[in-house]
């Protein structure tokens, strides 16, 4: 399934982005959604001319301002876009936190993904997600404005409780009215 869905996002000039979960994923939140978008960066950098990249630069720097740092502390690999990214240190008076991370996040999906540039986020073994990895995806597949993209997640049902927070993932994205597909 996802190889097939792969190979049609790949056609039309979309990105596809994967990661995979382990046992150990809990210990490090949010490293998997992070690894997948910082993978993304990269991607743009090897499909984009010099003048793509100025242009895609641009947008960026026209929707974050002066919130870039935030940018390129979650997503190191934005470097690869411009050096305009790298940042040294965070402004003094700024904290990170998971609104500001979610937020963030989800206009940098906004930014690069549109019906000409699908995202595709495949992440293998959710059930090993840490909850605050399933709030961010939440709010990135949740956004009404304009964000293009389309998540598959597997998970192993003989590994999770009926109180899982998968459960609770899937609800909040029916409740949110995000399209979901389960299949077996």
């Amino acid at each position: 399934l996802v190889n097939s869905l792969r190979d049609r996002v790949d056609a039309v000039g979309g990105y596809v982005l994967t990661y995979k979960y382990d046992d150990i994923s809990k210990e490090e939140p949010l490293f998997g959604v992070v690894s997948a978008l910082n993978q993304l960066c990269a991607i743009i950098k090897e499909r984009n001319t010099s003048e793509g990249l100025l242009a895609i630069t641009n947008k960026l720097k026209n929707a974050f301002g002066d919130d870039y740092w935030l940018l390129a502390s979650l997503l190191p690999n934005i470097s690869l876009l411009s050096y305009d990214f790298i940042v040294n240190e965070k402004p003094a008076s700024e904290t990170i936190n998971l609104r500001s991370v979610c937020f963030t996040l989800v206009r940098f999906v906004r930014v690069l993904s549109s019906p000409v540039h699908p995202i595709m986020l495949f992440l293998d073994d959710v059930q090993w997600a840490d909850d605050t990895a399933l709030d961010v995806i939440h709010s990135i597949l949740s956004d009404t404005r304009g964000s293009c993209m389309f998540f598959v997640g597997t998970y192993r049902d003989n590994e999770v409780l009926s109180n899982h927070a998968i459960y609770n993932f899937v609800e909040k994205l029916e409740a949110s009215n995000v399209p979901t597909k389960k299949f077996s």
